[in-house]
């Protein structure tokens, strides 16, 4: 039965993540145990359920029932989790209140769909306001840079960064000015910083 065949690979990539879970609390003797130490019929789920009782109190049999319910909805739905982290799903919520999006859902239409071809205006707008917002999004900006080098190149750019916290760390040491903007002169003063821009400005008249 299909369902059955659903239950069975569920149970398979799930079971000891889930049991792996539960408290000590969460079982009928106190002790924790895994898939290995027990025996249950996987053929269908009334019948794992019964097998589990003699395991694991209500609960948590109750807690398997609602993972494996809303498993069997996201089969049926065509559902996937994705997993983001916390800086991304920051400036996707932020992108879909710009955008004016029902939900995330929709926010990646905006980003990606040609249905959506009549709001690029709103979203080039929501982009912009985004990039000039401070949402801790250093550590995104620099991984996604490096993702798209080579790990020689990622190896140079990992000692240029030391250089420049070395090279700033020397500088703060040494500036006992503390009025006007010492941060932006000590900035200005950088080799490593100059060096950059020189290049950039090249790059601009078309020297590279």
């Amino acid at each position: 039965m299909k369902e059955d065949k659903i239950w069975q690979d569920y149970l398979f990539k799930n079971l000891d993540k889930f049991l792996n879970g539960l408290t000590e609390n969460d079982f009928i003797d106190g002790e924790k145990l895994n898939s290995s130490d027990i025996e249950i019929d996987k053929s269908i789920p009334k019948n794992t359920y019964i097998s589990l009782r003699k395991y694991i109190n209500q609960d948590a049999i109750k807690s398997l029932q609602n993972r494996f319910r809303a498993h069997k909805h996201r089969q049926k739905t065509g559902i996937k989790n994705i997993q983001l982290k916390e800086n991304y799903l920051i400036m996707l919520e932020k992108f879909k209140n710009l955008v004016g999006a029902e939900t995330l859902e929709e926010t990646i239409d905006f980003l990606l769909s040609p249905d959506y071809r009549d709001y690029e205006h709103d979203v080039n707008q929501a982009k912009a306001q985004l990039a000039e917002n401070s949402f801790s999004g250093t550590e995104v900006m620099t991984e996604n840079f490096a993702k798209r080098l080579k790990n020689y190149d990622r190896e140079r750019l990992s000692l240029i960064i030391e250089m420049a916290f070395n090279e700033g760390w020397r500088s703060a040491k040494q500036s006992k000015k503390r009025t006007g903007n010492p941060r932006k002169e000590a900035l200005s003063q950088s080799d490593l910083y100059n060096d950059v821009v020189k290049l950039i400005t090249k790059g601009n008249d078309g020297d590279y």
